[in-house]
């Protein structure tokens, strides 16, 4: 699994193909066409250039090799990745809104983000 990274640089999530997950394994949320979905199909982000963004264009949380956002931190080894869920059958996913201008400062923190 690849870890996803918040603006300390701490690992907050893991993501496995087009699934995300909490650092416990337990799936939280889907990426769909550079879109990111809760269980309910809510529109909470958008993934590009390796960063999550939220609605207003802030950087909430990045893939190690991300560009064109604010600087990076320096990363945390990661720990070990956990065994993950079973990912739910996934919602009629909501239609995403315009996709801000990306902002090169940093957004929400993941839990607010992700909605946990």
């Amino acid at each position: 699994m690849r870890p996803i990274f918040n603006r300390r640089g701490r690992v907050v999530a893991w993501n496995k193909g087009v699934n995300l997950f909490k650092l416990n394994g337990y799936h939280i949320a889907v990426i769909n066409n550079n879109n990111i979905y809760n269980h309910s199909g809510k529109h909470l982000g958008t993934l590009r250039n390796g960063f999550f963004r939220d609605h207003q264009g802030g950087a909430v949380a990045f893939f190690k090799g991300a560009t064109n956002g604010p600087l990076l931190p320096i990363t945390a080894i990661p720990p070990i990745s956990p065994i993950p869920a079973i990912p739910p059958i996934p919602a009629i996913p909501s239609i995403p809104p315009i996709p801000p201008i990306p902002s090169l400062g940093w957004g929400l923190n993941w839990e607010l983000f992700i909605g946990r």
